[in-house]
């Protein structure tokens, strides 16, 4: 019993000595190896237990440990996991650097940037690595299937024409597109600048990201900046490739017999006599197509930029001239662009800092009439008949020739059809006479400083111009294309444009740091005022009648001198707020307000208040969640803001005076000049507001191999600014008014992997987007805004509640009739024929109302240009010195309407398609019988007759490269030179029978209408990037 006594106490004291070996405190730092300076919330974990803590605002930590064998786990966002044996250790110092698979992204944000781990908003970033894998004309097209939600459409194939951007689809009826701030400022377009100058794009798609800037981001903002310098010794670089441009489609038209026969045939149905004794004489005739489309069109880039500094100064400048040829026209569709830019970045102290931006671009541009089914060339080529050819070589024809018949530059006379008629003509003839050139001289740059009045407070301020000069020439020369199209007078006309913005802005900026609470404080002011200016004039009776020598004082007509101009101007004034706050990188908000003062709106609604919040949690910094195998990264995020448009004309909210105006004081025979108001005023004009509701989540898994975001919002746009119609007797411009609501709603999903197998790093990437238009609000009776017209049929498009915007309008059909008994059966409540003038053949109209009469009422939805999905893959792999990227996208349930051939005109040819057209019962159910009259209407109504399905796979780009080793570059003092060879557009797989399915907007409310568009070219491209 004495003995047990004595153990137990021995075993006590035993046990107490061993567990005071076991639990004892570990302390230390946490620092990071880019700064030295201590990690505030990094994360240390005892593995495999929940025990664990977080570093203070010094980076210092104290934890209780158990044991020899535990192991401590030190983890940080955006940094390099690392676990560290505890031994025999009381202080573990740590040092954590960059991880290199999971590297933190800072992003651009408004008067910013941030990490990208704690962005609360919908952001979508490229970077010039992104946007360098598929050389592109435009910067528009680097986002092109990039970034989920945003749908990027070229408005034609035809060099320098516009690019239709829209982020979460159309919320306004009005002027759609994104605002673009780039390195700050913002412009009123981008199509000035060289793609191979930015360094980053960043698209604010949610009303809380874009909300900073207000007034002008109801559509989305587009962040752009350009390449800055860095410190080391100067570095020079060439980037360049040549190419050729063929078109990717011709479309399958009917040929000179072919053509004979179905005029026949449509002369008989009609009862008319018989145009063509004998059709197969005639042969295949002439193929419009190839005498139209240019073979090996050239295009080329070609960049030189310098980089270099030190740690005083640092500074980038680039020169760039890009250069395209259209496929049609050759070099009368020619865009030629020349770029200088130069940045700096100047410390002239430890606590100011002054840098500017500035660019230079000139910009030549020459186009051909496109996308117009009254003319050009384009629709002159699918219309006009296949018997006449390109030239006239008969004398006895040319005898009879008007003297002013078009010719060549070699003296030959291009042939008139005796068939076509109206505006279809010869298209070479057509881009013979067309003559006219767009010159722009374009400067933007801005100048600012930083001061840092405290450590942590920085006051900043920044001016920047946006200045441009722009004119255009115009020639027509004396010419008789046909009894339609004739001018007897040669004529110039000239305009010139002039645009001066300015910005000043200034913001004071506070970020401080409260243990594991960081905050973040912004506040600024911007005014803002935009310049314009026009003068045109124009005469006509060149002495000259040549475009190198059409001025205005070479031609000698006085009564056909015309002349005018204008002048406009508008003004922001604008304060603004933003605070950020996070608790340990893991619970994070951001509050915005912004209020607006717009001279385009009245002193009643003069200034719009625009508030976001947003909020997100790092799941993955929570300790259930820390040192997962799988899951790297998880955020959840959401947001809710408001923001504004004012992107209607000047003056709208006063009553403008027009001059000009012609009034009789005695007989009638002599007019005085006077002046008249010109503009219903509207003085209770509101702002535009777009309220906005986003839920996503941000993923990242194995160690940053797969990333994955994906986003659902709601985007609703409150009293859409429209012109009210009014009745023509009013006498002035319609009153712009607050007219109505649209809503979006949508998801997004954003894939990407990547990996490596050996020597073989590969990445892939997919992007998806959904989204549904619908308006939810007119402001007049009807409920309707009339949308855009086509040919002489009238309204083909349309808004209207419960639908999207722009959809097309028109009557339904419900196949053909095959039997004289299909018609007779056909029949109203009252035993009337619903359709009196159709016989087998024609096309049945649905009788929708059911009023047993086909007219305007029994028009409907038959088609929506909006697609229901956009996507966009990408495939890029690196293996040794070889790179291969594939780049596609496209889009899934949108339709478009063909309005490519002219059936007003019914000698104008059509597509081969119509060779499967009725011609008895049971031969077709979809082609329309041919009629030289169309009693029916099949063709002057509108109908989904002219609807097609408008979806589409396009291998957008397709690259090699082969990166020279550098055993062979260091003898040439080379630092790296890649070779590559690209196509583009190589291959389109799609349903629509027109030229491109890829078809831009003329308006918000003319959206997926082929009126002839300029198609898209295939490229072949060759080039080079080399660093020395």
């Amino acid at each position: 019993m004495k003995r047990l006594y004595f153990l137990i106490p021995c075993f006590l004291l035993f046990w107490s000595v061993e567990m005071g070996a076991q639990e004892r405190t570990v302390t230390g730092t946490v620092t990071s190896a880019e700064d030295g300076l201590g990690i505030i919330g990094a994360n240390i974990l005892v593995k495999g237990t929940s025990s664990g803590t977080i570093t203070d605002f010094d980076g210092k930590y104290e934890l209780k440990v158990s044991g020899n064998d535990a192991v401590l786990v030190f983890s940080y966002t955006g940094m390099e996991t690392q676990e560290v044996p505890v031994g025999t250790q009381t202080v573990i110092n740590v040092t954590m650097g960059s991880d290199v698979l999971m590297i933190e992204e800072v992003v651009v944000v408004g008067y910013g940037v941030q990490k990208k781990s704690v962005v609360t908003g919908a952001i979508a970033s490229l970077d010039a690595e992104d946007i360098g894998k598929t050389p592109v004309l435009r910067i528009e097209q680097a986002l092109q299937g990039k970034a989920a939600g945003v749908q990027v459409t070229n408005s034609s194939g035809q060099p320098g024409d516009a690019i239709t951007v829209r982020i979460r689809g159309a919320g306004t009826t009005g002027n759609a597109d994104p605002l673009y701030v780039v390195d700050g400022l913002p412009v009123g377009g981008i199509d000035y600048l060289n793609p191979g100058d930015i360094e980053s794009i960043e698209v604010l798609k949610d009303a809380a990201s874009a909300a900073i800037y207000g007034a002008r981001a109801a559509n989305g903002v587009v962040l752009i900046t350009t390449k800055s310098g860095q410190e080391g010794k100067m570095q020079l670089s060439y980037d360049g490739y040549y190419g050729i441009q063929n078109a990717w489609r011709q479309l399958s038209m009917l040929n000179a017999r072919e053509y004979a026969l179905i005029q026949n045939e449509a002369a008989a149905a009609s009862k008319l006599s018989i145009p063509f004794a004998d059709p197969n004489s005639l042969g295949e005739g002439t193929y419009w197509q190839d005498e139209l489309f240019t073979e090996n069109a050239p295009i080329m880039n070609h960049q030189v930029a310098v980089t270099g500094g030190n740690k005083v100064s640092t500074y980038a400048g680039a020169f760039s001239y890009f250069s395209q040829e259209g496929i049609v026209g050759g070099d009368k569709s020619q865009f030629d662009r020349y770029t200088a830019r130069i940045n700096s970045v100047h410390e002239v102290s430890k606590h100011f800092t002054f840098g500017q931006n500035l660019s230079f671009t000139h910009i030549d541009r020459r186009s051909v009439d496109s996308n117009n089914e009254f003319g050009g060339p384009l629709m002159s080529a699918l219309n006009i008949d296949p018997i006449t050819p390109v030239f006239e070589t008969d004398p006895d024809k040319l005898a009879a020739y008007d003297p002013n018949a078009v010719k060549d530059k070699d003296g030959n006379v291009y042939a008139i059809s005796k068939y076509a008629t109206q505006e279809v003509v010869n298209p070479l003839a057509r881009l013979e006479v067309t003559n006219g050139k767009y010159k722009l001289d374009k400067v933007v740059g801005n100048a600012y400083g930083e001061l840092e009045l405290l450590p942590r407070l920085k006051l900043r301020s920044s001016f920047g111009i946006d200045l441009a000069y722009g004119t255009n020439n115009s020639f027509r020369p004396v010419f008789f294309l046909n009894a339609a199209q004739i001018s007897s007078e040669s004529r110039v006309d000239k305009s010139v444009d002039r645009w001066f913005n300015w910005i000043w802005e200034n913001t004071l900026s506070y970020n401080i740091g409260l243990g594991s609470h960081n905050f973040a404080f912004l506040a600024g002011t911007t005014a803002q005022e935009n310049n314009y200016e026009n003068l045109a004039g124009g005469k006509s009776g060149l002495v000259f009648s040549d475009f190198g020598n059409a001025f205005l004082n070479t031609a000698v007509n006085e009564e056909s001198a015309t002349a005018g101009g204008g002048a406009a101007q508008s003004s922001l004034l604008s304060y603004f707020g933003r605070v950020t706050y996070d608790f340990q990188s893991k619970y994070l908000f951001t509050g915005i307000i912004r209020v607006d003062g717009s001279s385009r709106f009245g002193a009643n609604n003069r200034f719009g208040v625009f508030p976001s919040f947003s909020a997100g949690w790092v799941v993955s910094q929570e300790p259930f969640l820390l040192n997962n195998e799988v899951l790297d990264f998880f955020k959840i995020r959401a947001s809710w803001g408001q923001n504004g448009n004012q992107e209607i004309g000047d003056y709208r909210w006063a009553s403008t005076i027009a001059t000009g105006a012609g009034y009789s004081f005695g007989d009638g025979t002599v007019f005085t000049s006077g002046s008249v108001p010109s503009t219903v005023p509207n003085p209770d004009l509101e702002w535009e507001t777009s309220e906005q509701t986003d839920i996503g989540v941000d993923l990242r898994f194995w160690r940053g191999k797969l990333a994955v975001t994906a986003d659902y919002y709601i985007k609703k746009t409150i009293g859409l600014l429209v012109d009210a119609p009014i009745p023509g007797i009013v006498g002035n411009n319609a009153p712009t008014v607050n007219g109505g609501n649209v809503e979006n709603k949508g998801v997004e999903l954003a894939i990407d992997y990547r990996n490596n197998a050996g020597a073989l790093d590969y990445n892939i990437g997919v992007n998806f987007s959904y989204n549904k238009n619908e308006v939810t609000a007119i402001n007049n009776a009807e409920g309707v805004l009339v949308g855009a017209g086509f040919s002489t049929y009238g309204s083909v498009s349309r808004a209207a509640i419960g639908f999207p915007i722009a959809y097309f309008w028109g009557l339904q059909t419900d196949g053909l009739f095959q039997t004289e008994a299909d018609v007779e059966n056909y029949v109203n409540g009252d035993g009337g024929l619903i359709q009196p003038n159709a016989a087998p053949g024609d096309i049945k109209f649905v009788d929708l109302n059911g009023d047993g009469v086909i007219d305007d009422d029994d028009r409907t939805i038959i088609g929506n240009p909006t697609p229901d999905w956009t996507y966009g893959a990408n495939f890029s792999a690196n293996y040794k010195d070889f790179d291969f990227g594939l780049f596609l996208l496209g889009t899934v349930g949108n339709e478009l309407f063909n309005g490519t051939r002219r059936h007003d005109l019914t000698t104008a040819n059509m597509p081969a398609r119509f060779l499967d057209r009725w011609t008895g019962e049971g031969t077709s159910n979809d082609i329309p019988r041919s009629t030289a009259t169309d009693p029916n209407g099949n063709f002057s109504k509108i109908s989904d007759f002219y609807i097609e399905d408008g979806s589409f796979l396009r291998v957008k780009d397709v690259q090699l490269g082969y990166s020279l080793p550098q055993s062979a570059l260091s003898v040439l003092n080379i630092q790296r030179a890649r070779i590559y060879i690209a196509a583009q557009n190589l291959l389109t797989f799609t349903n629509y029978n027109g030229f491109d399915p890829e078809i831009g907007a003329r308006s918000a409310l003319d959206i997926g209408i082929d009126r002839g568009i300029y198609p898209q070219a295939r490229s072949y491209r060759m080039g080079v990037n080399i660093v020395f």
